[in-house]
């Protein structure tokens, strides 16, 4: 008995040092990205969805999206493929191979929404506190220093991801 409250013990303070924040590093964002690999954290109030959690990002411009969010135990509990003429979503228990999907659940064009990851949406290049309006939400662009975040806002809510860690290149 006392054997086991003490395994109990331990296990929960393993799992409240899993959940501690983690501190970003300095990136140094391209003015285009053609491919990259993250770390992030999502902070996400949109329609009837709340989640605030880990989220890892690839992407190989214009060929792949791939986005997987974790749950507080490290499950995956949304996870987005789009190949060039694939795509899957998986939420919950829920599987979708329509891209029309996304775009129904979020009502953001999935396009549009790896644009705006990938400053395809911009003219210029990215700067701290650039804006991109859409029709139904705008984008802002908080890059440099330890600070990297983009965030989704519109009368839906808002999606904001604050990158921990990205590399830019394949090798």
């Amino acid at each position: 008995m006392k054997r086991g409250l003490i395994w109990i013990c331990v296990l929960f303070l393993l799992s409240g040092c899993a959940l501690l924040p983690t501190k970003a590093r300095q990136i140094d964002w391209p003015e285009k990205i053609q491919y990259m690999e993250a770390l992030c954290e999502l902070d996400m109030a949109w329609k009837d969805m709340n989640y605030t959690g880990s989220m890892s990002l690839k992407v190989d411009y214009p060929e792949q999206f791939q986005f997987e969010v974790y749950g507080p135990f490290g499950d995956t509990i949304v996870y987005l493929k789009k190949d060039r003429g694939a795509f899957l979503l998986l939420a919950g228990d829920e599987k979708f191979t329509d891209e029309k999907a996304f775009e129904k659940k979020f009502d953001i064009k999935l396009s549009e929404f790896v644009d705006d990851i990938t400053f395809h949406s911009q003219g210029d290049a990215n700067t701290a506190g650039k804006t991109v309006v859409r029709d139904r939400y705008r984008v802002t662009y908080q890059l440099g220093g330890n600070t990297s975040r983009i965030c989704w806002q519109g009368a839906e809510g808002r999606i904001c991801v604050r990158f921990l860690d990205a590399r830019f290149s394949k090798e």
